[in-house]
């Protein structure tokens, strides 16, 4: 069944294929056999036995109609699968046609000849005409018998004059023949150069493709290497500068102050957090993030990573709240939404003003849905800005409200992440009253939404 389906699938890519680059040349040709159709019938008329009226309606509307509905079948896109068939059938009409008209035929060499040429071009019409090829060497076998059973039993031929039916049925059989290997052969290499086109142009996808990771790579190799140089050794600079200071220190013993304790403190923090998003980055870049998603409870999540940020927040005198559906569950990658609920903590706290706050929710929005969120009141930012801070290919760093500054990937990592998880980071935001950064995770149906809320 499977490959019944495939080998139609191909069938159909492939007479489609053939028709787009060939469709000027199948309207030409239905278009000259539409314009000669007149004359063919006056042709047919001398030597015929009957008015010429009876000959030229029996022409006309025996063949032109079909000649006509082929031709517009080739402006219609519903019938491009089937344009091999209607094209064999419109050119079986003609021929059959013209066959037809031998049965009124004068018997004689030289209406013959005309009659035999005619019927010829008709073949090579048909063989040549790109249709079905079961079809063409249907109906030239088709129109070679009509012929053979005409001269039989109509002109009586075998029995009238011998030598001019072997001559005419000879003639016939081999102008099928020839044409029906013509088509033959013309649709093989047809399909050929089909299925080769086909193969180059998966491999110029795949090249592209290769392309675009490998100029990725190369960009993400760049900007790791520049957030190491710059980045990840200001945080060191100053902790070395802080341990240079108790270092020339000639007491044995001397007192540290608290508030340099705190500094020393944000710069580990800061430093960790920034080599836990570059080891993230970089497997997220390298597809090395496993995404496994399981069941968790969602209030064990969101207060781990509200303490990991309580000093921090508590320094600036930033309070931290949430609230979340009571035994509210989700399903993910527990490390990876972790290291985005900490990102945008983080994120937060850097451009909320002291004594703002930052509030840590989840809502059910629909009946396997929840929605997570980290909002601020903090200084906000444009709508232009929204577009950058996802954007992969652009490096926006922002420094926060006291002059915090940034690697510029913490966003960039949680879109990436989410990804896995068929979400996406959403951002709503208005300049000095606040961001909320939010995205959806699948729940299970039988959760129960009553909301908690507590604070720091």
């Amino acid at each position: 069944m499977n490959c019944s389906r495939k080998r139609r699938e191909i069938t159909r890519k492939y007479t489609r294929w053939l028709f787009e680059n060939n469709k000027q040349y199948i309207r030409n040709l239905l278009l000259m056999y539409m314009s000669l159709y007149p004359i063919f019938a006056v042709l047919h008329s001398y030597g015929t036995s009957k008015p010429f009226s009876t000959l030229a309606s029996l022409s006309f509307f025996a063949g032109l109609p079909l000649l006509i509905a082929a031709y517009v079948c080739t402006f219609i896109d519903k019938c491009v699968p089937y344009i091999r068939t209607i094209n064999a059938t419109a050119f079986l009409g003609v021929s059959l046609n013209i066959t037809l008209t031998y049965a009124y035929h004068i018997l004689g060499y030289d209406t013959l000849d005309s009659y035999y040429t005619i019927l010829v071009i008709s073949l090579a019409m048909l063989g040549l005409s790109m249709s079905k090829v079961l079809l063409i060497n249907l109906y030239i076998a088709l129109s070679a018998i009509l012929f053979i059973l005409i001269s039989v039993f109509v002109h009586e031929l075998p029995t009238y004059n011998s030598h001019l039916f072997v001559r005419s049925s000879t003639y016939v059989i081999v102008a099928s023949g020839l044409f029906t290997m013509a088509g033959l052969v013309i649709d093989r290499f047809l399909f050929k150069l089909f299925c080769a086109q086909k193969n180059i142009t998966k491999e110029i996808v795949k090249i592209s493709d290769q392309k675009d990771t490998l100029e990725n790579l190369n960009e993400t190799k760049d900007r790791f290497f520049s957030i190491i140089s710059h980045d990840l050794r200001s945080p060191f600079t100053s902790l070395i500068g802080y341990f240079d200071i108790l270092l020339r220190n000639d007491g044995k013993e001397f007192k540290v102050r608290k508030d340099d304790i705190e500094k020393i403190y944000l710069h580990v923090r800061r430093t960790y957090n920034l080599l836990n998003n570059l080891l993230n980055w970089s497997k997220t870049q390298l597809n090395e993030y496993e995404h496994k998603p399981k069941r968790y409870k969602l209030g064990p999540i969101f207060a781990e990573n509200r303490s990991l940020y309580r000093e921090i927040a508590s320094q600036k005198g930033i309070k931290i709240t949430h609230s979340y559906p009571r035994n509210a569950m989700v399903y993910c990658n527990k490390e990876m939404i972790a290291t985005i609920i900490r990102n945008l903590i983080f994120n937060a706290i850097k451009f909320t003003r002291s004594r703002g706050e930052i509030h840590l929710s989840a809502r059910q929005i629909g009946e396997n849905e929840i929605e997570i969120a980290v909002k601020d009141n903090g200084i906000g930012m444009h709508d232009k800005d929204i577009d950058k801070v996802l954007n992969p290919t652009i490096h926006h760093v922002k420094k926060g409200t006291h002059s915090e500054k940034g690697a510029g990937i913490g966003l960039i990592i949680c879109n990436d992440i989410l990804k896995k998880h068929n979400s996406k980071m959403q951002i709503e935001s208005k300049r000095n009253v606040g961001s909320k950064f939010f995205f959806v995770l699948p729940i299970y149906p039988e959760m129960r939404v009553t909301h908690v809320a507590d604070s720091v």
